[in-house]
């Protein structure tokens, strides 16, 4: 089995992270403690594109709502988020902003917090505190990442995690009347 046939047998995980992160981040149930004295908040930030595993057929919302009316009706139509914009914004100074793959769980255009060093003094500097500044982003994500793992294969998922996922997501009905 190639990599790419792997890739497509584990995408559904990476789609329920994306799913869960907009949960959390809606129901303001939070985000575990994504990391060692971080506080961090992640938000889906007003992008999401959702698909259908079956055919070609795929809707992206953009709003500045977060409900996202027509995103929650996709969701409804059986189609599963595939990339999502978020804000990460951690120790409430520093704001991230990026979109990620469900597939290969990839960043895309990952805009960081304002690099402080002058490139003219320092060039070397400005590259360490903006490579610093990456992977501060990616820790905290991974952090995530492995948290939603955690609560994705204990019996907290079954019992807990996912009857409120799917009400939420069955709420969403009753925003469109609105």
């Amino acid at each position: 089995m190639d990599i790419l046939d792997k890739v497509e047998k584990t995408e559904t995980i990476g789609k329920d992270f994306l799913l869960w992160l907009w949960f959390r981040s809606e129901t303001q149930a939070g985000i575990p403690d994504p990391a060692d004295g971080l506080h961090a908040e992640i938000a889906v930030d007003g992008k999401l594109t959702l698909e259908t595993d079956e055919i070609e057929d795929s809707v992206t919302c953009s709003c500045a709502n977060t409900l996202m009316k027509e995103a929650r009706f996709a969701l409804m139509e059986n189609k599963r988020i595939t990339k999502a914009a978020i804000r990460l914004t951690i120790n409430e100074e520093d704001e991230f902003f990026f979109r990620l793959d469900s597939r290969w769980m990839n960043f895309r255009m990952l805009k960081t917090p304002k690099v402080i060093q002058d490139m003219k003094d320092d060039p070397d500097g400005f590259f360490y505190e903006k490579t610093g500044l990456i992977e501060r982003a990616v820790a905290v994500m991974d952090s995530v990442f492995m948290n939603f793992i955690k609560i994705r294969i204990s019996p907290e998922w079954e019992a807990e995690e996912l009857p409120a996922l799917i009400k939420w997501i069955r709420s969403g009905n009753s925003l469109l009347k609105n």
